[in-house]
């Protein structure tokens, strides 16, 4: 099967896109007549001779263009450039207009097209100046000097690029085959503002901040600009509570110094019980799995020919689980290609950047199997989720729109027009994956997982959240954790399964499975408080996908839907009560949402005795309730009146313990009640 569109993608869940690049503020981006090409990167790049010289900063193999970090640097001063490189193919070049006339002038070429020498994924190979195209093992670094008469405040450009099917380039002319760049951002400065990064130790982890590869200690002065990499980790067996920088959560995972900062991170236990799956990361669980069902649950699709002519699959569909991300970055559901278990290439990934939901994806051309992938990640201006929070997280594709949405709770989080033919599915053998990719390995747990046919309206994702006892049309994968046996969990909709995969490199075309599923703690629980039935052959139970409460109250998942089951013959249930309102109809759902709730069942007999109206009479908590207009006589068991009234909710609360019989009249209607006290 050709695979063209591996080349276009290589880090999709995760960090920024091959094609994500915009250039230094107020500078071009170079062109590309043949696209954006991965012809090498930037292993590590260090200066001498900067007010604060950047030490071995790391640089993504897919750059975004401009480069965070920035050097600040003095009028008329020198800066040498110590930069590694890996690269098989491509050239190498520089360009600065640190000059008099701010002309782009070439600092170093190096790299021979298809010749090699320049090849170390793990150190890079350092690159020297040099007019050919030879590799030179040593001589003079790249520098660039800053003007003695630059003012305070200006801006230079320094560009470092890949080119692709070019040689020996001496002028920048700004057009090129293929390729990547880099800009580095130079202010010129007279002197440097320091601040103190202060944090703490954490108990049950660490909490790391970095300089580079240098590893700062608390109350080290920084020079302003500098960008800095915050890295919290848990202890085996403890989660990420928080990341705070002066007692405000922060979520981003550098910070660019400004002022003092004071950051503290807090962990704590991670069960290893409860009604949650653990999609797990090295560092969490002993695994590493994720949950992963097959895409032909939307339908049939062969893997070997174009998509557009054979692939049947719905492009209209809706597919939401209960997350809780267990970090502020990382991508925790998508879909990712069948025989790919870690190093996941897919067609898009849902999940976090800095804390707010945002989705990284690919667009299909519209008419080839070509799968290029966004400029840009699709992130929620507003929408957090932060660790700890479970949320009910959908994305909802139309391509009929060419849109898909992400909805956190039910609630819009973003919208985002695709180009071409929609959001893509890739036409190999591919999986809905619950859990990370190898890019930023951030564990995840999950509750219930649901795939849809079609496009839901807010207000259906809204009704869905609950959960079904019986499917409803559309539903095509519906997995619970508690429907799981050994690895694998029954699709409650359909007939594919859904499976807990190890991650790791198929063996004998066989995906390699976990040993157990691991559980840990589901989404938060409130009370339901609900009553016994005054009539002796009356009773009923509360019930959550068929299993009844046991006690009351009874902690009940938020966003749960109950419903009251009679359990006898001679009564039949007249009315179910919710927090003092009546459900329309007694089968109806109890909605269970954020809140405690209390549940009143008012039984009648089911042999059709005359009812006084079609209202509720029931006595709870001390008070006897009935119709406007009705009035009641209450009896004790000698026969004795022991209580007139006719409010509507009279308070008995001066009766002793006890069983009594109210007779409860409107007009020449009339009904006897037994309650216990």
């Amino acid at each position: 099967m050709k695979k063209l569109y591996l080349l276009m993608l290589t880090a999709l869940l995760g960090g920024a896109l091959a094609n994500a690049q915009n250039p230094l503020d107020g500078y071009d981006a170079p062109t590309y007549t043949n696209g954006v090409g991965n012809v090498g990167n930037i292993v590590s790049f260090s200066t001498s001779g900067a007010l604060e010289d950047l030490n071995s900063i790391s640089i993504p193999k897919e750059p975004t263009g401009k480069i965070a970090q920035e050097l600040l640097v003095a009028p008329g001063s020198k800066v040498d450039l110590t930069i590694n490189i890996d690269t098989w193919w491509g050239q190498f070049v520089t360009f600065c207009d640190a000059n008099e006339t701010k002309e782009m002038t070439r600092l170093i070429l190096c790299g021979n097209s298809g010749n090699g020498g320049f090849e170390n994924h793990t150190t890079g190979v350092t690159v020297y100046v040099e007019d050919g195209a030879t590799k030179v093992s040593e001589g003079t670094l790249p520098s660039f000097t800053v003007p003695a008469s630059a003012e305070e405040g200006t801006v230079y450009l320094l560009r470092m690029m890949f080119i692709g099917g070019t040689d020996n380039v001496t002028t920048y002319d700004g057009t090129y085959a293929e390729g990547t760049y880099y800009d580095v951002k130079i202010t010129v400065k007279s002197n440097i503002q320091r601040y103190a990064i202060n944090f703490t130790t954490p108990e049950n982890g660490t909490l790391s901040i970095k300089n580079g590869e240098t590893a700062l200690t608390s109350g080290t002065e920084v020079a302003e600009g500098t960008v800095l990499t915050i890295t919290a980790t848990p202890n085996s067996g403890y989660e990420l509570v928080s990341v705070k920088n002066n007692d405000e959560i922060y979520p981003n995972s550098t910070y660019m110094v400004t002022a003092a900062a004071n950051f503290s991170a807090e962990f704590k236990q991670l069960a290893t019980t409860g009604d949650a799956m653990l999609m797990s990361a090295p560092g969490y669980g002993s695994e590493e799995a994720q949950l992963r069902f097959s895409d032909t649950a939307l339908g049939t699709h062969n893997t070997e020919q174009n998509q557009v002519s054979s692939d049947q699959r719905s492009r209209n569909y809706t597919f939401s689980a209960w997350i809780s991300p267990m970090a502020y970055n990382g991508v925790f559901m998508g879909h990712v290609q069948n025989s790919i278990t870690w190093n996941v290439e897919g067609s898009y990934g849902v999940g976090v950047q800095n804390g707010k939901l945002a989705v990284w994806y690919r667009y299909w051309d519209g008419s080839s199997t070509g799968c290029p992938g966004a400029a840009a990640p699709a992130v929620s201006e507003t929408t957090t989720l932060y660790p700890g929070e479970f949320a009910f997280i959908s994305l909802v594709t139309s391509n009929n729109g060419k849109t898909f949405k992400v909805y956190k709770n039910g609630e819009e989080a973003l919208s985002q027009e695709v180009e071409q033919g929609g959001l893509a599915l890739l036409y190999d053998a591919c999986d809905f994956a619950i859990g990370d990719s190898k890019y930023n390995q951030m564990a995840s747990k999950v509750e219930e997982v649901q795939l849809w046919n079609k496009t839901l309206t807010p207000e259906e994702i809204k009704a869905s959240m609950y959960g079904f006892n019986e499917i409803p049309e559309g539903l095509v994968a519906y997995y619970r954790p508690e429907s799981a046996t050994s690895t694998t969990i029954e699709n409650l909709a359909g007939d594919v399964d859904a499976y807990y995969r190890k991650n790791g490199a198929l063996s004998s075309n066989n995906f390699p499975m976990a040993t157990a599923i691991q559980k840990t703690n589901g989404r938060e629980t409130v009370n339901i408080t609900y009553n016994t039935p005054a009539e002796e052959d009356a009773a009923y139970e509360l019930q959550r996908y068929h299993v009844a409460l046991t006690e009351s109250p009874a902690a009940v998942k938020t966003y749960s839907n109950l419903y009251a089951v009679n359990q006898g013959d001679t009564y039949e249930i007249n009315s179910v009560m919710v927090n003092g309102e009546a459900l329309e109809n007694v089968t109806d759902p109890i909605q269970v949402g954020t809140e405690d709730v209390t549940v009143n069942v008012a039984f009648s007999l089911a042999s059709g005795i005359e009812e006084v109206a079609a209202e509720t009479i029931y006595f709870s908590n001390n008070v006897l309730y009935m119709p406007e207009g009705a009035t009641a006589v209450v009896y004790n068991l000698l026969g004795s009146a022991v209580a007139e009234t006719a409010e509507p909710a009279a308070d008995l609360s001066n009766l002793p313990t006890g069983i009594y019989l109210a007779k409860v009249s409107m007009g020449d209607n009339h009904k006897i009640i037994r309650f216990k006290k």
